[in-house]
């Protein structure tokens, strides 16, 4: 019997290519995080189950999962944080969030050979990468799970949030065991945050890294008076897994202090000579918040610069601070 052979793949490849290339995102930013959904209780149940839908996994109860075409700086925040009315939410479809619906994950699938095309073909579009921003710890989740995909397109990654131990004590300086999750999550379980976030800096800037980027940004917030120590002395700081799991590049670290909390802002770089090695600067800065006429305590999670960032340096013109510079041993060696 003979074979048929699609009519698409009797066309030249160049041409293949720039069908292709209509369905790679096209667009600045990309802005990855959770949602809670407002709205009486009957329409919040419904919202979730409705339609064969289930809660999706990993995220607080009552939200739902957001992939924001656009920059969205209410997905990042803690002191504004992003809400889904439902008395104007669109529909959903009825089904579950097992599978992101998008037409780079749906070529992806068609066979190895468009695969293959597709893949190769996002190497070279350099000007069609996007800026993809996940909120921490809950837009990384949703990343991982739902669009892992898009760290394929990304020129560069930029996370924000709030971190707050479960297990180390600031004042002793020592990890006293759980406390549990104060948080409730669809499904019972928190995600497995540190490994997730550790994963996708390795990935990036790993020994053995699977995507380029021209850049990384980190901005954690660390609530409380005391969280100095946290910062450095919890394993699973995010500030700690993100050095502990860059290999490779320039690292730029401010440490903002203040009264009611502390902020780490990290980025990291390729080096501009390509040279395999790690060279890290650390800078202190005053974190004023919370006072009559200072900004919201937390509200610095949300850089004021975005969607907007630098890629010619790793640290910003600021307040001044205190700047120390210095090479370290790649981890593991």
């Amino acid at each position: 019997m003979a074979t048929t052979i699609c009519p698409f793949f009797r066309l030249p490849v160049e041409l293949r290519l720039h069908i292709y290339s209509f369905a790679v995102l096209d667009i600045p930013s990309i802005t990855i995080g959770s949602a809670e959904l407002v709205g009486s209780r009957p329409d919040i149940i419904h919202r979730l189950y409705g339609g064969k839908r289930s809660p999706y996994p990993g995220i607080p109860e009552n939200h739902e999962p957001v992939v924001g075409a656009c920059y969205n700086a209410s997905l990042l925040s803690t002191t504004n944080p992003a809400t889904v009315p439902l008395s104007v939410a669109p529909p959903l479809p009825d089904e579950s969030h097992e599978h992101p619906h998008t037409a780079h994950l749906a070529l992806l699938l068609v066979n190895k050979q468009v695969n293959d095309e597709l893949t190769s073909h996002l190497k070279i579009l350099k000007n069609s990468r996007i800026s993809l921003f996940l909120a921490y710890p809950h837009g990384l989740h949703v990343c991982r799970t739902l669009t892992p995909h898009l760290l394929r397109q990304a020129r560069s990654v930029h996370i924000a949030g709030s971190y707050t131990s479960q297990t180390f004590c600031s004042g002793r300086a020592a990890c006293l065991g759980s406390t549990g999750p104060k948080i409730k999550y669809n499904g019972g379980a928190a995600p497995d945050s540190t490994t997730q976030l550790g994963e996708l800096i390795a990935s990036l800037f790993g020994p053995h890294a699977t995507h380029t980027v021209q850049k990384l940004e980190l901005r954690i917030y660390y609530p409380g008076e005391d969280s100095y120590s946290t910062v450095w002395g919890d394993d699973a700081s995010p500030t700690v897994i993100a050095l502990r799991n860059i290999y490779y590049g320039e690292v730029g670290i401010e440490v903002w202090r203040g009264r009611f909390g502390t902020g780490v802002y990290l980025t990291a770089r390729p080096t501009v000579d390509g040279e395999r090695k790690r060279v890290v600067s650390t800078t202190w800065r005053r974190l004023e918040e919370g006072r009559p006429g200072e900004p919201e305590c937390g509200s610095w999670i949300v850089d004021p610069e975005w969607p907007g960032w630098r890629h010619e340096s790793v640290a910003r013109d600021g307040p001044k601070g205190d700047l120390i510079v210095h090479a370290t041993p790649v981890p593991g060696h």
